[in-house]
């Protein structure tokens, strides 16, 4: 993201540094940026190009970047990933969002049949959990203390951190980072240019504002906005003679030279909910509660963008539920508030109104959610089945309650196997599985900073001691919640079986059974059942013609009788 083409205008300004003239130099990462730039490694190195990256594969790429970045003296000092986006980004949030859905909708148009292949065309698209995959890697890696998420965009923490620490190497795909203030070493380097052994290209603000004579490239960048034929040398000029002091100016470069606001609830005490959590949760879960600490009557949450089937009812209609019940834990008690829930409904991105339980409505569905969760993992105690697999077929109980015609049994075993085949009914099944999953583990994160923000049970009320009795044990069954790649399997990944065939098979039918469903083979299309019986001819056929080729036994042995 950032201004287009500013990176371009900056490129001959640029020097590219071997490791050695680094040294002294702390790495500043930008940590959604590097998701997506792993994405890009990972697809580079993929064994087949008949297969895409699983998330698993992504990550793996990033903290092998950071390792050799750290091989070559360039410590890692912190990664910063969004905690919340600003008002202001909203609206961009949504276009952007609206604009790949247009694309998964093209994709689905372009691909009418049955078949869908796999969905190298949609790139990065694939993965709606891209920066929380990773964000979760790096807290359970040896990157763990410089993991940071922060009460706003990642890019302005970046910004802040070079400011205050002299040779800062801010690494980012944002060609906004060149624009802010900083100590006169400070270097941005925009990650397609990183490659470290063979030299990083990298960028000085102060240096290329001495170059092109100008105190601050802010005014540049303002310009290229107004002027986006103009030459650099037209662009410099320009940019000398903007009024500075102008309402749209002051509004475009509010945000490069001012300091990061924090939430007014926001303390150094040790009470700070960044102390209470915080960090270890996703993005929207976080932005969540921000808004919710913040005392906000009407809260947004950005549901992420699932690769489904268009023309099938929305994937996030699965789990919410769950959703609202996550929403409720730190809004029952505030009164009227209002969840403004973004996410696909038909062909557009729209917002869904969920309003949370009230405090002394929130516990029934609360407790009925903490025993089906304590049968589960006993069952699965009884089963041995691992943590991976139970919570998907827990999810795949959500799934169940949603539809009015189960899938069948055999499709499911695939989506579960990541065995795709090319159906767009297995697209939509693994987004729906997606939705439940992903409506848990915003749960779990939710319910975990209640428990870390109220570690003891309340002795004032009983109603209150109720709710965190059943929290407490709720956040003990979902303790072994997976990580985003041991459950969320991108169609066209490589093939990952989580169990054998049969097992699967008898436990996805225990899960039918105990959902009330009967159940179901595997639909089979008219088209697909006269090419089967067309097979079947051809098989008998060929059967028969083998059976006239052969001898006749009999004879056979009435000719040796009479030799």
């Amino acid at each position: 993201m950032g201004i287009q083409g500013l990176a371009r205008r900056l490129e001959p300004y640029a020097t590219r540094f071997s490791p050695g003239q680094l040294d002294g130099y702390s790495a500043v990462i930008d940590g959604p940026a590097l998701a997506y730039y792993a994405h890009k490694l990972a697809l580079a190195s993929a064994a087949s190009a008949a297969r895409i990256p699983s998330y698993a594969d992504i990550v793996a790429e990033a903290i092998n970047w950071l390792a050799e970045l750290e091989k070559s003296n360039i410590m890692v000092s912190a990664i910063y990933f969004d905690g919340a986006l600003p008002l202001s980004k909203r609206a961009e949030r949504v276009s952007r969002t609206e604009a790949n859905n247009r694309r998964v909708q093209q994709f689905r148009n372009n691909h009418a049949a049955v078949s869908c292949p796999v969905p190298t065309y949609l790139g990065s698209i694939s993965y709606a959990f891209l920066a929380p995959a990773l964000q979760e890697a790096l807290l359970d890696s040896p990157f763990s203390s410089k993991t940071k998420t922060v009460p706003g965009e990642a890019d302005d923490w970046c910004a802040l951190h070079a400011k205050e620490n002299a040779r800062s190497l801010i690494f980012t795909s944002d060609t906004d980072l060149v624009l802010y203030d900083y100590t006169p070493d400070t270097l941005i380097v925009f990650l397609h240019d990183a490659d470290v052994p063979a030299g990083i290209k990298a960028y000085s603000p102060d240096d290329i504002g001495k170059q092109l004579q100008l105190k601050s490239l802010v005014p540049f960048a303002y310009a290229l906005l107004e002027n986006q034929q103009d030459s650099t040398k037209l662009l410099t000029q320009t940019a000398r003679l903007v009024k500075q002091t102008s309402k749209p100016y002051i509004d475009f470069a509010t945000r490069y030279v001012t300091k990061i606001v924090l939430p007014s609830f926001m303390t150094d005490s040790p009470n700070s909910p960044l102390d209470l959590g915080m960090p270890t949760v996703d993005v929207r879960v976080s932005e969540f509660l921000y808004q919710a600490l913040d005392g906000a009557e009407s809260l947004f949450v950005y549901m992420p963008l699932l690769v489904e089937d268009p023309n099938q009812a929305s994937a996030w209609n699965v789990g919410h539920d769950i959703r609202t019940l996550a929403y409720s834990i730190p809004l029952s008690r505030k009164g009227h508030t209002v969840v403004h829930e973004y996410r696909r409904k038909a062909q557009g991105i729209t917002v869904q109104q969920i309003s949370p339980y009230t405090h002394t409505d929130v516990q029934t569905p609360l407790a009925a959610l903490e025993r089906q969760t304590r049968s589960l993992t006993e069952w699965a105690v009884a089963k041995s089945v691992t943590p991976d697999l139970l919570w998907s077929l827990f999810g795949l109980s959500f799934v169940l309650a949603e539809v009015n015609t189960p899938p069948a049994i055999p499709l499911v075993q695939r989506v579960l196997n990541g065995e795709f085949d090319n159906t767009w009914a297995f697209v939509h099944l693994t987004a729906r599985l997606h939705a439940a999953l992903y409506s848990l583990r915003m749960l779990s994160q939710i319910i975990s900073v209640y428990l870390t923000d109220n570690p003891t049970t309340p002795t004032y009320s009983t109603e209150k001691a109720r709710l965190h009795t059943t929290i407490s044990s709720l956040v003990a069954h979902m303790k072994d919640f997976p990580s985003i790649p041991g459950v969320l399997g991108v169609p066209g990944q490589a093939k990952s079986v989580v169990v054998e065939h049969e097992v699967l098979k008898g436990l996805v039918e225990e899960i039918y059974r105990s959902n009330g469903m009967e159940v179901v083979r595997e639909e089979v299309s008219s088209k697909k059942k006269k090419k089967q019986t067309r097979e079947q001819e051809r098989k008998k056929k060929k059967a028969e013609m083998r059976e006239q080729a052969k001898p006749n036994v009999a004879n056979a042995y009435s000719l040796l009788s009479h030799s």
